[in-house]
């Protein structure tokens, strides 16, 4: 493939001749956007919780097949038609982010071979299950701007669904999805696999919901209803940074399009109304049970367990500290010394797993693909969500088990980036395979 220009498009291999990229949408094609839109919210909605009632997908046993999502053969299937009967054509930005897409993957597949060259393979399944199979996102790119666009729209309104199930499970006192672990408070799940994933996505969605090409009411609506799933999820660093999220956006988005001053003034009002009414928005929380999480404030038993998980690293060797060590040794020395059932700090995992040079690479890596996708956006409500998925979690193991939410986040990102629409490929000695 040759880039010629930030938004000109380029070619790619396929056998169905040179065409221009602006054309008419056919049947097969239309097809194939419909199952791999299907694979993307059945990726999403097919959580842990579920797949384990019919295949080991997290448990103990199995096989190599079972311990990966089914949507992954899927996504193979799509893929596999899509280059054998479709011409893709990318733009310069999209050429970069299938780079460091693959680029990343590379680096996740070397960390597994490493980790099964030492012997220390153990519980890193994740990586394959969560990060490997991103590459299956570069078949995004063989379809229009605008159907990606819609599907993101489609992602986020999973995302309301969640939050306002999550609501009516807070409210009613059950969970939908089969959640077994014994909590002292009741925090709902909505269709999350954890009510800490709930909290997660309810806080990262309020900014696309921001993106999303809606009205500007329906917009506001969205992200009040996020909001709102994300009290009611319980996750606390997820509430403090969805409420961060949302009071900047309603500042930002205050005034657009008016002069400086009108626009500084109203700003103010704003944030003068945000200061007088948040008081009385808290105490009806308070009232409703919602804030019930933070009756001891931030420093509970929790967040103390997340903070004493770090002191697993001070018992370890430099050799395993650079190069990794025994992960399950390690859990055990965590029960022993910390009394800690488990390691809910994706750092901590990552470093013991892979080192802190091989936790270091995965996340140069990673932040390189988050960076690439992000470049040239447009809209601050993508960069926004971005940060806040990342802020929270961070703050437990959300970046190391078995999740969606990275694949999740990464679609969106792809789906709402308003980078300029390619244009189409000239007959020239350049631009011919």
């Amino acid at each position: 493939m040759r880039s010629e220009g930030e938004g000109e498009a380029v070619s790619a291999i396929s056998s169905a001749g040179l065409v221009p990229y602006r054309t008419r949408a056919t049947p097969l094609l239309s097809a194939l956007f419909l199952a791999f839109a299907a694979l993307v919210l059945a990726r999403v909605v097919l959580n842990p919780l579920l797949l384990d009632l019919v295949m080991n997908y997290t448990e103990e046993g199995g096989s190599i097949v079972e311990k990966i999502h089914p949507t992954f053969w899927g996504f193979l299937a799509v893929g596999a038609i899509v280059l054998v009967t479709q011409r893709i054509y990318l733009t310069a930005w999209e050429v970069r982010v299938v780079r460091a897409l693959l680029a990343f993957c590379a680096a996740c597949i070397g960390l597994l071979v490493f980790a099964a060259a030492t012997g220390r393979s153990a519980s890193v399944g994740y990586v394959l299950d969560t990060y490997v199979t991103l590459a299956t996102l570069a078949l995004m790119f063989a379809f229009p701007a605008p159907w990606r666009r819609a599907l993101g729209q489609a992602l986020v309104s999973y995302l309301l669904a969640s939050a306002a199930l999550g609501i009516v499970e807070f409210l009613l006192r059950f969970r939908t999805m089969p959640f077994v672990e014994s909590e002292a408070v009741f925090r709902p799940t909505g269709l999350s696999a954890h009510p800490l994933e709930l909290g997660m996505w309810c806080a990262a969605g309020i900014g696309f919901a921001a993106a999303a090409p809606w009205p500007g009411r329906r917009r506001v609506a969205a992200c009040a209803l996020l909001l709102v799933g994300c009290v009611a999820s319980g996750a606390r660093t997820a509430t403090l940074l969805a409420s961060v999220s949302a009071v900047i956006l309603l500042v930002a988005g205050v005034g657009a399009g008016t002069p400086a001053q009108r626009r500084g003034e109203r700003r103010i009002l704003v944030v003068l109304g945000v200061l007088l009414l948040g008081p009385l928005l808290l105490g009806g929380l308070v009232a409703a049970g919602a804030l019930d999480r933070f009756s001891e404030g931030m420093a509970d038993g929790n967040a103390r367990a997340r903070v004493d998980v770090y002191g697993v690293l001070s018992y370890l060797s430099w050799n395993e500290l650079l190069l990794g060590g025994d992960i399950g040794a390690v859990r055990k020395l965590a029960w022993e010394k910390f009394k800690l059932p488990y390691i809910e700090s994706s750092v901590v995992v990552l470093v013991v797993q892979f080192g802190l040079i091989g936790a270091a690479v995965f996340a140069l890596m990673l932040g390189r693909l988050v960076m690439t996708i992000l470049r040239g956006g447009g809209l601050g409500g993508v960069v926004l969500g971005t940060v806040i998925f990342f802020a929270a979690a961070l703050s437990n193991n959300g970046l190391s088990s078995k999740t969606a939410s990275v694949f999740l986040l990464l679609s969106l990102a792809i789906a709402f980036h308003s980078g300029p629409e390619p244009g189409p490929v000239r007959r020239t000695a350049r631009s011919r395979p």
